[in-house]
Formats: structure tokens, C-alpha cells, sequence
């Protein structure tokens, strides 16, 4: 049986081959893959710019009950959302002052003015009797006087002594009469200083204070029974239906604002914001230290509401809301997401995908908020651009839609 010879490659097919693997492997290793992107679309939508900061919200008429006079305040039965109703409900009890004990020092000195006082009452009671004595001599030597001049053995002059002397004496009671009661009445105050405290009766004797006005307890300053001076705190009472918001801008953006202009609230507590519009913008600016410490002029910015108060019911006085107040708005604004935008060349640029290549355009921008920026010129409605591009991305680089 006859064997089989099989021939081997010629060495031409070997170099070849070897060249086919050569020209593989260079190929693989510098071509480039199309990189994996994500998109946005250019389109017409509308457009907010809104200037936003913390806000908070406040009882548009707040009434302070402040103690009317020093003394001890009673216990207050009213709670923080309590209904009041102007003049007639007690928010309040009060007592006067009761005077305080006295240190051993300050009572001898107040017991030894004492004494010394009761002593001039009774040295103010023998002048009365004196004086009373010397006013009936006085009344008889006029009236001898006055019979003797009218039968003619008197002179005129004397019998206008004799009357002097009777009025004097009159005059010279009364006098000793009034000294003799004051005395009595400094003893009184004097032996008054050593009282001490007593509660005896007091509340009974206590001052009601009512509501000035009708609403609701906001909060209580002061609960328990305690001494106050007069014009302290007691409880802080309002509306709670009539509320408002205020905010400190920055001046610089405090006068891009004007009277009745939107607001949106948000971040309050609801599914969705709130409107509103501006009320007004204080005129006088302070100054405020920022969370860097940095110190900013800032002006009061006071909102009202214009969404119903049945949907924002559950808002109080002092609740933390963000207030987007508007800048500017725009129905049909062609518009790119800001991801979509970078600097190049000092100048505002996007990547488009054009044709699976992503495409250097240099484009001019209009009103820009924290999301969404105007483009005026560059771009068209319906062109596709590269959102967060890469430096890897340059002017023809292969892109390609990243899955989701």
C-alpha cells in the first residue's frame, strides 16, 4: 500500500501569515473604541431663574403680654395653641410685690426711728394741749379788751393787739394739730417697714390680665409661678392662620427683586411648593456673618402667601421653608442642561453628537439658573449634547450612547 506525503508551507505563506498577525496586533492596539456618553436634548421649554435662600416664617401680628406691674406671677394654666379670645380670657395672674424680711442691722436702725418717732408724736400732743391753753388766754384778754373799748377806757391799738393775739393763737392750734397728725403718720410708715412678706389672701386679691387681642397661645415665656419685674415677658400670643415669611438676601441680590414678584416655597414640608409673592423689601441693610465667616450685607425680604391657607395649614410660626424668589422667567427658551457646558478658550462651549463624533461648539448664553441655561446662539432645537464630558472627549472623538 502505497504511503501519503503531505508537504509542508512554503516559507512564503509563513512570512505572510506572520505579517497578518503583525498587522492585526498594531491594528488592535491603536484604534480607538467610541467612548460611552450620556445626552441631553436641546429644546424649548420654560425657563425660571430664581434667587434662592433660607426663609422663615412669622405671625404677621404678634402680641407680647409683658407683666404690668412687679410682683409674683401665678401659675399659667394656658399651653402653647390654646384659643384666646380679646378681653376676655385671664392669660394671666398677678400679686404685688410682697417687701422682703429685713437683716438684723436694718431692723434695729427701722425699731430705733421707731422710737424716736413715737416720741415726737408725744412731744406734738403736749404742744396741742399748750397751744390750746395759750388760744383760751388769748380769746379772754381780747374780749376784756373788746368790752373796755367800746365803753371808751381802751385804746384802738390795744384792742388790735388783743385781736392779733387771739387770731395767732387760733393759727398756732391748727399748726400744732397738723404737726401732731404727721408724726403719727411717719410712725405709721415706720412700723409699716417692719412687715414681712404674707401670702395670706393674695390670690384672692390677685390682677387678671386678659388677651389683647383674639388668636392662639404661640408660647409661653414663663409657666411656673415666679417674681417678675414689670415689663417681662409672660407669653407671646397671634394668629397662626396670618402668617408670612421673611428672608435676608444679599443686597447685591435684593435689588434684582421688586414688589409682587413670584415666589415659589419650598422644602416646607408639602408634596409640592407654594406660591407667593413679594410684599416688600426693607430698606435699611445689616450686617451678618456667614457660616465662613465672612461678613455680608443683607436686607429683609417680607413674603406673603398666596397659596390658600387650607393648603398650608400645617405651617406655624418659626418653620424653616427655602424661598425661590423669581429673577426672571421665559415661556419658550431654548435651553441645555449646565452639565452640558465648560470653558474653552475663555469661551462657553458644548460636545454635540453629530454623526457618532462628538463636536466642539463654541455657544452663547443667555439667563442661567442652578440646572438649565438660555442658549442664544451655537445650537439648534432638537441637537443632541454630552452631558459631564470627559477629558478623554475632544473635537471627532467616537462617542457612543451609554446603556442604562
Amino acid at each position: 500500500m502505497a504511503k501519503k506525503h503531505f508537504s509542508r508551507p512554503g516559507p512564503r505563506i509563513l512570512i505572510g501569515l506572520l505579517i497578518l498577525l503583525i498587522l492585526v496586533a498594531i491594528f488592535l492596539a491603536v484604534r480607538t473604541p467610541p467612548i460611552d456618553v450620556d445626552i441631553a436634548e436641546v429644546a424649548e421649554a420654560p425657563l425660571l431663574v430664581t434667587i434662592d435662600d433660607e426663609g422663615e416664617t412669622r405671625v404677621r401680628d404678634m402680641f407680647i403680654v409683658a407683666a404690668p406691674i412687679n410682683g409674683r406671677l401665678l401659675r399659667v394654666d394656658l399651653e402653647a395653641g390654646d384659643h384666646v379670645v380679646a378681653g376676655k380670657t385671664v392669660v394671666a395672674r398677678m400679686v404685688p410685690a410682697q417687701p422682703d424680711f429685713q437683716n438684723p442691722r436694718s431692723e434695729a436702725e427701722i425699731r430705733a426711728h421707731i422710737r424716736a418717732l413715737q416720741a415726737n408724736v408725744r412731744s406734738s400732743a403736749a404742744r396741742i394741749s399748750q397751744a390750746k391753753a395759750d388760744r383760751q388766754l388769748a380769746a379772754a384778754n381780747f374780749d376784756r379788751t373788746d368790752a373796755i373799748f367800746k365803753r371808751g377806757f381802751a385804746t384802738k391799738t390795744a384792742h388790735d393787739a388783743a385781736r392779733a393775739a387771739r387770731d395767732s393763737s387760733a393759727a398756732h392750734v391748727a399748726e400744732v394739730l397738723q404737726a401732731h397728725e404727721t408724726a403719727q403718720f411717719d410712725l405709721k410708715a415706720a412700723q409699716a417697714s417692719l412687715m414681712g412678706p404674707s401670702f395670706e389672701g393674695s390670690r384672692e386679691n390677685a390682677l387678671n390680665i386678659t388677651s389683647p387681642e383674639s388668636g392662639s397661645v404661640l408660647r409661653v415665656a414663663q409657666e411656673s409661678e415666679t417674681l417678675l419685674t414689670a415689663g417681662s415677658a409672660i407669653m407671646e400670643l397671634g394668629n397662626p392662620a396670618d402668617i408670612e415669611i421673611v428672608t435676608d438676601l444679599l443686597s447685591s441680590d435684593a435689588v434684582k427683586i421688586k414688589p409682587g414678584s413670584d415666589v415659589l416655597i419650598d422644602n416646607w414640608g408639602g408634596d409640592r411648593p407654594l406660591k407667593g409673592k413679594v410684599q416688600r423689601i426693607e430698606p435699611y441693610g445689616f450686617t451678618k456673618i456667614s457660616a465662613l465667616g465672612v461678613e455680608e450685607q443683607r436686607v429683609n425680604v417680607v413674603i406673603d402667601f398666596v397659596a390658600p391657607q387650607s393648603a398650608r395649614a400645617r405651617l406655624g410660626h418659626g418653620f424653616r421653608v427655602i424661598a425661590r424668589l423669581v429673577e426672571w422667567s421665559g415661556k419658550n427658551v431654548l435651553q441645555v442642561p449646565i452639565s452640558a457646558l465648560f470653558r474653552d478658550a475663555g469661551n462657553w462651549s458644548v460636545f454635540a453628537k453629530r454623526d457618532g463624533k462628538a463636536r466642539l461648539v463654541r455657544v452663547k448664553i443667555g439667563r442661567m439658573n442652578d440646572q438649565r441655561a438660555q442658549i442664544l446662539e451655537g445650537l439648534e432645537s432638537g441637537d443632541s449634547v454630552i452631558l459631564h464630558p470627559s477629558e478623554k472627549i475632544e473635537d471627532g472623538t467616537s462617542v457612543r450612547l451609554r446603556n442604562s
